[in-house]
């Protein structure tokens, strides 16, 4: 099977190019409007993903944070031609799925059905992407759907903490909001705002529509020249300000939990900077996804100080953030972090062998093999590149430039990145009274106390 043959490790780079280039071409199709047509032809599939990807997100809010978010919800409650249930039942009656997200600078609404309804996807998706009409009514309502959605994330500490960490390194800057917003500015929000955020950044030039399955590229065409093409977009208005200069922050409040959480990092390469794949291998090995990470196997399992610890690299158009993550009880949480700041110093130092490198090489491509084989993934990432970039970068590609990197480069990055006086520090500080062990040994104190006198 291609799937198996294409992605096999053991294979050239140049044999691997040329089985990527026979089997996953990507047509693109610029439109006179703007708009681009990214579409992959996967024949072994009967079932096709396609959305569109818009290069705006939360960094774009302005002074109302929370607005592409909320834009991302009243998209569905309504256009000229739907109410908001025949919006939603439209691609379910036939056993599609319907959805979107907000990131800091990305707006996705995709759909993930059998091929045969890809007409049926492109119209909806066209039609509130485009034809949505804010009905006042339902923007009230959502803004309560929205606020209970923020309180969620606030009453979960390992949610809220990530969101706080943001704010402390990019002070004062977009990148730094909540992509969800505040409750005070979501109820600022008017139909008018939407309106006027609508027409300041959907702008043709900020969107992808990116289309991967069993789906040929006639089909395609007809569904572009029928839905696509007619549409009349506004002028282009992109511009963004990267965030200033950094001097590291520290940060602690307390709150009611046993635990104590915390978050210590900075920032970090932007996409496409030629530290970006070196930086990547650094995080994986420190304590990305894999159970054998240094955090995990030297904190976690050796000790057994902490259930939740790991690190992440979160990379934007013109900056970026990293950091390490971990939730301890309170009185451990002084010996987790001298522990993290030993992890740290280690890879400054102390350059990675031969094996160990190739090791997190082998691991870090079979992560990206693996995710780069769901086939929803695949539309949604090829479209942010085109978006970022102006290309889709072949996966070998990236498979290539992981092999390339050299321990130097990896000490490079970490004594660029983890130098202790540019790190911020953000700790939820947790009530060590509220700890069971605590508690329990407090009852038995009093137990004695009373049976003493």
């Amino acid at each position: 099977m291609y799937t198996k043959v294409v992605l096999n490790s053991q294979l050239s780079p140049i044999f691997a190019h040329q089985l990527w280039n026979n089997f996953m071409k990507h047509n693109i199709i610029t439109l006179a409007n703007g708009i681009r047509v990214l579409h992959t032809y996967i024949p072994y599939t009967r079932a096709v993903h396609c959305g569109f990807v818009l290069h705006v997100g939360s960094r774009d809010d302005g002074q109302q944070p929370g607005m592409a978010h909320f834009l991302e919800h009243i998209l569905f409650k309504g256009t000229a031609r739907r109410k908001t249930f025949h919006i939603l039942n439209y691609l379910e009656s036939v056993g599609g799925d319907l959805n979107a997200y907000t990131t800091k600078e990305k707006l996705c609404l995709y759909a993930s059905l059998a091929a045969e309804y890809a007409g049926r996807a492109t119209e909806l998706l066209t039609d509130i992407t485009f034809g949505s009409v804010f009905p006042e009514k339902e923007i009230e309502k959502e803004k309560q759907v929205i606020s209970e959605e923020i309180d969620m994330y606030r009453n979960v500490p390992d949610e809220a903490i990530f969101e706080d960490f943001d704010e402390l390194i990019f002070p004062g800057h977009e990148l730094g909001h909540p992509i969800l917003g505040s409750k005070q500015s979501i109820h600022s929000i008017r139909r008018e705002d939407i309106q006027a955020f609508v027409g300041r950044h959907f702008s043709g030039d900020r969107i992808v529509y990116s289309i991967v399955g069993n789906v040929t590229e006639k089909q395609v065409t007809r569904l572009v020249d029928k839905y696509l093409r007619p549409l009349q977009l506004p002028a282009p208005a992109m511009k963004r300000t990267p965030p200033p200069p950094l001097q590291a922050q520290i940060k602690s409040k307390p709150i009611a939990t046993n635990q104590t959480h915390e978050i210590l990092g900075g920032r970090s390469y932007p996409f496409r900077n030629r530290k970006y794949i070196p930086f990547l291998l650094v995080n994986n090995l420190l304590g990305g996804n894999a159970m054998n990470s240094r955090l995990n196997l030297n904190i976690r399992e050796k000790y057994g100080l902490t259930y939740n610890i790991s690190s992440f690299f979160s990379p934007y158009t013109d900056s970026g953030a990293w950091g390490v993550y971990f939730a301890c009880e309170p009185t451990n949480h002084g010996r987790v972090r001298r522990l993290v700041m030993r992890e740290l110093r280690k890879l400054r130092e102390q350059k990675v062998g031969v094996l160990r490198l190739n090791q997190a090489k082998k691991q870090l491509c079979g992560q990206l093999t693996l995710s780069y084989e769901n086939l929803l993934t695949q539309m949604l990432s090829n479209a942010k590149e085109l978006l970022t970039f102006g290309e889709v970068v072949p996966f070998p590609t990236y498979l290539s430039w992981v092999e390339a990197v050299k321990a130097e480069d990896l000490l490079e990055v970490a004594n660029e990145l983890y130098q202790p006086e540019a790190i911020s520090i953000i700790t939820y500080e947790g009530n060590t009274r509220l700890n069971g062990h605590s508690l329990a040994g407090e009852a038995e104190s009093k137990s004695a106390t009373l049976t003493s006198s």
